[in-house]
């Protein structure tokens, strides 16, 4: 972490933050830039606890109590998810409230959708009996109780499956509605949404487009990085506090609940999205790299005994872990003793018991089980710049 304000490190390369250990980093620089989100957050969840207390008491429509349940607990994820920059965390919370927006709606207009929704319990509860994946992890009395639990869930659910699917028909058994996602939100005026519903999905289904924020073309190279997507916290910001606004709208209006002080709290966080959307743009360009970063090499190191070990090494990390020598590499580990043995490697006086490394182009090793990181400066030799190592080693057998 940096020195000032917890800002990113810069004296760090930033393909040192590809993904690697720069979470804690984009929290630190989201708290200090964004002084205003933590306060407008705790508005709404002030106004929020009266009308959920409100809401599980008042509400006798029993389908849309459990709705309920859904869309407020997913907001608070939400803005957990925002708090941190965890983009798909938010797109995955912001598409479920779209959902649940939609299906209030339904089951408050159509006592028949509030039925379906509601008697979906009896599939929910034959899936569970099914569960039987994690019986192999149980050993002994516990293996047993809880294969006797998953049997009698089986027995139970049994009579109730049998009698929704003769009354809904096998379908029922993939979906409680028996009309589609679009048909239903633009029935209630929300179909203009649906679009982004669909751009969100991407990210819970695997398509291409849910890797915004976490992959970019760089230098003509593909880079990947493992973390927050900042990108997609942006549009999650927006898109989910829209969708849940519209649900507390549509509560106000459907129900004796007032929700108005909640629409207003959330209206004020909504107005502060160009702020949070500027303030993730700033960290997000500190966090990319310029160029591509490197790809993990192969290390030999000899030692002054004349055994040879070898490093998975980690440029982006600059940390290295013992590896299993890779196969066949007995004429690679002789040749490289021969080269120094011929005196081709001028050493400094300070190795200090240090091995004389070289990189291995074309090798793969994999770091040893037990292996710990270390700092290749612990490994490497005492030289200045990049010339730590000996990168003449290309092993192609002659």
């Amino acid at each position: 972490m940096g020195d000032k304000f917890g800002e990113v490190d810069f004296k760090v390369p930033p393909s040192e933050h590809q993904g690697l250990a720069f979470k804690d980093e984009i929290s630190a620089n989201l708290k200090y830039r964004l002084p205003d989100f933590s306060t407008l957050i705790w508005a709404v969840e002030e106004e929020l606890h009266i009308v959920t207390r409100r809401f599980f008491t008042e509400t006798t429509n029993k389908s849309a109590v459990i709705i309920g349940n859904h869309a407020f607990n997913d907001y608070i994820g939400l803005v957990d998810s925002l708090l941190i920059g965890d983009g798909r965390s938010a797109a995955r919370v912001s598409r479920s409230l779209f959902e649940h927006l939609v299906n209030y709606c339904e089951v408050m207009t159509s006592a028949t959708a509030a039925e379906r929704y509601l008697e979906h319990k009896a599939v929910t509860a034959d899936l569970l009996a099914n569960l039987t994946r994690g019986l192999h992890y149980l050993k002994g009395v516990a293996q047993k109780r809880e294969r006797n639990r998953l049997a009698k869930l089986k027995r139970d659910a049994l009579l109730p499956l049998k009698r929704v699917l003769t009354k809904f028909g096998p379908a029922y058994r993939r979906d409680w509605s028996s009309r589609n996602l679009y048909d239903r939100a633009k029935d209630h005026g929300y179909e203009s949404h649906y679009d982004t519903y669909r751009l969100l999905s991407q990210v819970t289904h695997g398509s291409y487009g849910g890797v915004l924020g976490s992959h970019a073309e760089i230098s003509g190279a593909s880079v990947h990085r493992i973390g927050p997507s900042l990108d997609l916290a942006i549009l999650s910001y927006l898109e989910g506090l829209t969708f849940f606004r519209s649900f507390a709208s549509e509560v106000g209006s459907r129900q004796s609940v007032d929700t108005g002080k909640l629409t207003e709290a959330i209206d004020a966080l909504l107005s502060y999205w160009p702020t949070y959307r500027q303030g993730l743009l700033d960290v997000d360009k500190y966090v990319w790299p310029a160029s591509p970063p490197p790809s993990p090499i192969a290390v030999m190191a000899l030692y002054p005994s004349g055994r040879i070990r070898w490093f998975f090494f980690e440029p982006a990390l600059s940390k290295m872990k013992l590896a299993d020598p890779p196969p066949n590499c007995e004429w690679m580990e002789e040749r490289f003793r021969e080269y120094v043995e011929a005196g081709n490697v001028a050493l400094p006086a300070n190795m200090d018991g240090r091995p004389i490394t070289s990189a291995v182009s074309g090798v793969q090793v994999t770091p040893k089980a037990d292996a710990q990181w270390v700092t290749a400066a612990a490994i490497f030799t005492p030289k200045a710049g990049d010339n730590t190592m000996i990168p003449w080693f290309n092993p192609t057998p002659s």
